[in-house]
């Protein structure tokens, strides 16, 4: 019996894919620091991520970083409004949120935070595909927003799903009262594994519109 098990074996593969993950999160997150760069390096984080759910062995660093200067530019068409509305959305809803509760004027915060939360949600939706489009296919960035609005809709079951994958790092960090431990997962997992999830979710939809097959690594 071997010691160390065989590169076709699954908990090789396992191991394997688990580090690709702990890799592609770590040049995510360096991509983000920048801030205004953050959109190239979550667009890049769902190619690898697409080609590894589509039974693909990117090479990893090399793939991220490709995708990443490929789509520097077009990025930032979309993710700096994004970015203005998240953070006017935020401000606005932390203001609302702050407000009294008491008679008519906490009944409109109230109805107004519902309506900024629910706009953020729309966003998100969006987003999610908007992401994995720019991703894996070339086109004028309208095309591809409409596109992702129409995928945020038609596949609206999916998009649910992909939406309680964003969000339950979040909720799961708010009830964990040690730094550490969140700090540490963020690092190792973070959006990389939410990307993958993600992208497992998206893979029949993404094939279906024709998305490239990924070539072994080396290939």
């Amino acid at each position: 019996m071997a010691l160390f098990p065989g590169p076709d074996s699954p908990a090789y593969r396992a191991w394997s894919a688990a580090a690709d993950v702990v890799i592609l999160n770590v040049l995510t997150l360096a991509g983000c620091l920048p801030v205004v760069t953050a959109g190239a390096s979550l667009t890049a984080c769902a190619r690898v991520a697409g080609e590894m759910a589509a039974d693909g062995d990117p090479a990893v660093v090399t793939t991220w970083w490709r995708s990443f200067r490929l789509n520097l530019s077009q990025s930032l068409t979309w993710w700096l409004p994004v970015l203005v509305l998240v953070t006017l959305g935020g401000w606005e809803y932390l203001v609302l949120a702050g407000s009294s509760p008491e008679g008519q004027h906490g009944t409109v915060s109230g109805a107004l935070s519902g309506v900024v939360l629910a706009g953020g949600v729309l966003l998100a939706a969006v987003l999610i595909w908007l992401v994995a489009l720019v991703a894996f296919f070339d086109a004028p960035l309208m095309r591809h927003l409409s596109n992702a609005v129409r995928l945020a809709v038609g596949r609206l079951g999916i998009t649910a799903l992909a939406l309680a994958i964003t969000v339950a790092p979040v909720a799961a960090f708010r009830g964990c009262r040690l730094r550490g431990p969140r700090c540490s997962s963020t690092v190792l997992i973070g959006p990389a594994f939410q990307a993958y999830l993600i992208a497992l979710l998206q893979r029949s939809t993404m094939t279906a519109l024709g998305a490239p097959v990924p070539a072994p690594r080396g290939g």
